[in-house]
């Protein structure tokens, strides 16, 4: 199993966030490519840096809500070949 380790000098929370959301997710068995969802999560906790965000739970409750929504609109978008869903 690949992990990328996530730092972000502007808040120490931010890689406490990083490894709380990681850890939810594998534990879960949500992560489907390891590669992809290490780089979303970083993305997304580095955007709450940047909002200004300092709670590491707050943070990793969102990532992890985030990845889940992101991984259910893909396999939407798989299962109807690429159209949209009505539900969005």
């Amino acid at each position: 199993m690949t992990h990328i380790i996530f730092s972000d000098y502007r808040n120490a929370a931010a890689a406490q966030a990083y490894e709380i959301a990681w850890d939810f997710l594998t534990r879960t068995g949500a992560v489907r490519d390891e590669y992809e969802a290490c780089v979303f999560l970083a993305q997304r906790v580095a955007a709450m840096v940047d909002e200004g965000q300092s709670n590491r739970i707050r943070m990793a409750n969102r990532a992890i809500s985030e990845y889940q929504r992101f991984v259910a609109e893909t396999d939407d978008l798989i299962r109807t070949g690429g159209r949209r869903s009505s539900r969005l």
